[in-house]
């Protein structure tokens, strides 16, 4: 008997103590486990930290709703996915579109089945009229950044407002375009196109509210189908030709007109001059013919002996041959009919 409760007794404090190890491991699993929820609750509520860069703003959309207000660059802190979902907005950074499609049609024609290399498809390749009924293609580009996020995000997606702001520019590009005639707008005119469009652009997305600053609108390309290319390069080498003689006249002219200026002064200078010698010359001759009158009408045979020797003076002093005839005799001059 004593025996039985010996055994009994050690059986019992065995059963003891392992129940107390599995309670005592019990517990420290679920402390472990405590840590461990504790832990992934932690990560999971840390999952809504969302690094914003400096040339980004952040918009939060609670349950698929945007929420008010714009968030700085920073650590922007949201409810974990699936309640809140955090975008970023470049909103310092330029973007740009490119715009082909009133690409040339060489370029066209491998990606576009039906296009042709000696004229227009009217269903495969782009193109637009000018202002006196000429066709003209095209490759733009255009620069833009998003000025206000939240109407951007009201607005449209990425791609979307993407796509609205090609309508709009091959829409305002197509109005211009049809306004100029074609000369003028792939010469002297090309700045002011590039100034109406990127305006027109911008007044079309202020009134979709998209949200975007326009920066610039670059035309790459503007130029005649290939079928009329060479005909307009004529036509540009013509006109090339004209500026070039335009601008030789003008040259010539600033150099020949100050000569002839020149020449012209000292003529008028030396006309002048004999002008005023001749008539200090004739009012002498007539001075002294009026001293003459007196001498002339008391004695007239005089006077005019007189006034013949000094005639003959002069006319002898200038002559290079002389001739004397003795007194009596005659010389004959026989003068040629054709001098």
């Amino acid at each position: 008997m004593n025996d039985d409760a010996t055994v009994s007794a050690a059986t019992d404090g065995a059963r003891a103590d392992t129940g107390h190890a599995l309670l005592g491991a019990f517990t420290q699993t679920l402390a472990l486990l405590r840590w461990l929820i504790a832990g992934l609750v932690a990560l999971y509520l840390g999952s809504g930290l969302t690094r914003v860069a400096p040339h980004e703003v952040a918009l939060v959309y609670r349950l698929g709703a945007l929420q008010p207000g714009v968030r700085a660059p920073g650590l922007v802190f949201a409810l974990p996915a699936p309640f809140d979902r955090v975008v970023k907005i470049p909103v310092r950074t330029q973007q740009e579109l490119a715009l082909h499609a009133w690409s040339p049609e060489e370029e066209a024609a491998p990606t576009k089945p039906g296009a042709t290399l000696k004229g227009l498809h009217p269903v495969f390749d782009g193109y637009t009229l000018t202002g006196d009924a000429n066709l003209v293609r095209g490759r733009f580009s255009l620069r833009y950044r998003i000025a206000d996020p939240l109407a951007s995000a009201k607005a449209a997606t990425t791609e979307t407002a993407a796509l609205l702001l090609e309508a709009a520019a091959l829409d305002a590009a197509t109005q211009t375009l049809a306004t100029m005639a074609i000369d003028h707008a792939l010469g002297p005119g090309l700045e002011a196109f590039r100034q109406r469009v990127r305006e027109e652009i911008q007044r079309r997305s202020d009134r979709l509210g998209l949200g975007v600053e326009l920066l610039s609108f670059d035309v790459t390309q503007l130029t005649p189908p290939t079928a009329a290319a060479a005909a307009f390069a004529e036509v540009t080498s013509a006109q090339v030709e004209a500026r070039t003689l335009v601008e030789n006249a003008r040259t010539e002219r600033a150099q020949t007109l100050p000569l002839a200026q020149s020449e012209a002064y000292r003529r008028r200078h030396e006309a002048d001059a004999d002008a005023q010698r001749l008539a200090a010359r004739a009012q002498a001759e007539a001075a002294s013919f009026v001293a003459l009158l007196p001498a002339y009408r008391d004695a007239p045979a005089l006077v005019v002996e007189h006034l013949r020797a000094d005639a003959l003076r002069d006319v002898l002093a200038r002559v290079k041959t002389r001739a004397v005839l003795p007194a009596g005799d005659r010389l004959t001059l026989r003068l040629p009919e054709n001098p």
